[in-house]
């Protein structure tokens, strides 16, 4: 090798050694910085023990919020199930991979639990994302939505949390990726910004702007229907509702939340409000098929009417966008299977979350379903599924199951 060529190995030899250790230096940074405690004051802050507050936080945690769908502790995603915390979520396939999380003991156990927090520590946990020993709350917890949530929402919140029985649990510990690590350590994942003064919210009726705080604020609505982007999850403000940009998989089907923008394409553009209010309040699109209950139509019927026409001025105030998202779809034996195999995911994927697995009952209504299967043939139980209840919240399935996968839904119930 001539003296050139030597050269070049050396030069080239000196940049591969400094690359791997500043490699080394980075890891070492993120090992060292990620779980760091953030430092900043928290607001003094006492909630209103009274029955209003304790009823409002309530309707926001179960109807609007829906709290509980991450922070329940039995799997049933049951708002009456205790609230203890312990759900796995798998974040390994989103974006980088992020890793495991899992949902917080929101009851006041002074061991497991928020019991041993102010109220203060609470409400900056729900609005900035910052626990009470200063550590970064991770973001599956939608605190960039609840930024901007009211002084009295949250402290609404917060009186209904110390309401509940205490339950001794204790969570795993989150096990963030690597990729997870680094983006904290360098602030691309972080809290929000601290709240110095007092946050309202515009005043309750059918406004845009009313609209616009509870599509934002004071339910899911932006966090499952605004695009993302695709390497930090980050919000992009710019298309607002305009359609979710990661699918998210569940045992037995995948989602995407669908663009809510005027555009007549892609979004509800072709829509009329009537229908708006009717696929909010059953469940039934206005092509007669009913969504997954993963979008929780069950908990915003019993929105308002003001609510729901609030939401319906401020979807119809965006800028039309173009994006078409996949449709839901059901997946495993719920989609392949046949007879009870087929027909018990199919019933937790739709009617479960009404009726309870059991179907003794559950969170939006009473109806034992069980008991009153049992003294109705098949014949009239699938017509009752397939036509639904009028002026109730059971839709018709008629065009969303067909008649073998309905007798298949009756095959489990007579299982129990």
């Amino acid at each position: 090798m001539n003296k050139f060529g030597r050269r070049v190995v050396r030069i080239a030899s000196l940049v591969m050694g400094g690359v791997v250790v500043l490699a080394f230096v980075f890891v070492g940074y993120v090992q060292l910085t990620w779980n760091r405690p953030i430092h900043r004051p928290t607001l003094a802050m006492n909630a209103p023990r009274d029955a209003a507050h304790v009823l409002r936080g309530q309707d926001l945690y179960e109807r609007s919020l829906l709290c509980w769908t991450c922070h329940g502790s039995l799997g049933g995603r049951n708002p009456g199930e205790p609230q203890a915390g312990g759900r796995e979520f798998d974040l390994t396939q989103i974006g980088p991979g992020f890793g495991y999380v899992y949902g917080s003991n929101l009851t006041p156990d002074p061991a497991t639990g928020i019991g041993a927090w102010s109220d203060g520590e609470l409400v900056r946990a729900i609005r900035e994302g910052v626990r009470r020993d200063g550590r970064l709350i991770f973001p599956v917890m939608a605190y960039q939505f609840y930024h901007g949530l009211s002084d009295d929402d949250a402290l609404s919140l917060v009186a209904y949390l110390r309401s509940l029985p205490a339950v001794r649990n204790e969570v795993p510990p989150k096990r963030p990726s690597f990729a997870a690590k680094a983006l904290i350590a360098v602030s691309l994942i972080k809290p929000e910004a601290p709240i110095r003064q007092p946050m309202t919210a515009p005043p309750a009726g059918p406004t845009i702007e009313y609209g616009e705080y509870l599509a934002w604020r004071a339910s899911g609505c932006a966090e499952c229907h605004t695009p993302r982007d695709p390497k930090t999850a980050k919000v992009d403000a710019s298309r607002p509702l305009a359609g979710g940009s990661f699918q998210i998989s569940e045992e037995h089907f995948v989602a995407t939340g669908p663009n809510l923008t005027p555009h007549v394409g892609t979004g509800i553009g072709g829509w009329t409000e009537e229908q708006f209010l009717t696929a909010m309040q059953t469940g039934v699109r206005p092509n007669g098929t009913v969504m997954l209950p993963f979008m929780p139509w069950p908990s915003y019927a019993h929105w308002s009417r003001d609510d729901l026409h609030a939401l319906w001025l401020y979807l119809r105030s965006l800028q039309p966008v173009s994006h078409q998202v996949p449709a839901s779809v059901l997946k495993s034996t719920a989609a392949k299977g046949r007879g009870v195999a087929r027909g018990g995911p199919i019933f937790t994927v739709y009617c479960a979350p009404c009726h309870g697995n059991s179907g003794a009952g559950g969170p939006f209504t009473t109806v034992p379903l069980k008991d009153v299967a049992a003294n109705m043939n098949d014949e009239a139980i699938s017509s009752l599924i397939a036509e639904g209840l009028p002026g109730t919240i059971m839709p018709p399935f008629e065009k969303t199951l067909t008649k073998e996968e309905i007798a298949d839904v009756i095959r489990f119930v007579r299982s129990w």
